[in-house]
């Protein structure tokens, strides 16, 4: 009843080293992917990405394919010199979860609850939920991130989230 390991004590159908070194050969020479590997070299594709995987190199995403150059993050200089913002507009959900995920009634119960709290109500005073706007600001330098949800698309609550996210 003793632990014992679960990998296989011989390997008939490895790849072998000669196939491994061309695989990586390919790989770094010419930066191909595992699919066009495999189509010039014979193996199926899983195996070349196994291998790549177990050489380390299975990722091309920070190396320019032309060049072969690290790829240069574009950031600015100091904090707060660039700032990214951005508004999603997205319809509410209320308090306690919408009817689709707890049914009707329930549902109808958390508009109600949530249209007294906020005082939002149609014009024949049936409770609304609206749309809700996530603003999110993001400095390009230190990729730090802020996001706040708004009730509006104002400029005046635009400012305000910006002096927010700024502070």
């Amino acid at each position: 009843m003793t632990d014992s390991s679960s990998r296989p004590r011989s390997m008939p159908a490895k790849t072998s080293p000669a196939m491994v070194k061309r695989i990586v050969k390919a790989r770094w020479r010419r930066r191909l992917g595992p699919v066009r590997i495999a189509g010039e070299l014979g193996p199926p594709a899983s195996i070349v990405h196994a291998v790549l995987v177990r050489c380390r190199i299975n990722r091309l995403s920070h190396i320019d394919r032309v060049t072969g150059e690290p790829i240069r993050r574009y950031e600015h200089d100091c904090p707060g010199s660039l700032i990214h913002v951005d508004v999603a507009k997205s319809g509410s959900i209320p308090d306690g979860g919408g009817w689709r995920f707890l049914g009707k009634q329930q549902g109808d119960r958390n508009r109600e609850s949530t249209a007294k709290r906020t005082g939002q109500r149609h014009t024949r005073y049936e409770p609304t939920l609206g749309t809700a706007f996530v603003r999110t600001v993001i400095d390009d330098h230190s990729r730090a991130a802020y996001a706040e949800f708004c009730a509006d698309e104002k400029a005046v609550t635009a400012i305000g989230a910006l002096e927010r996210a700024t502070a």
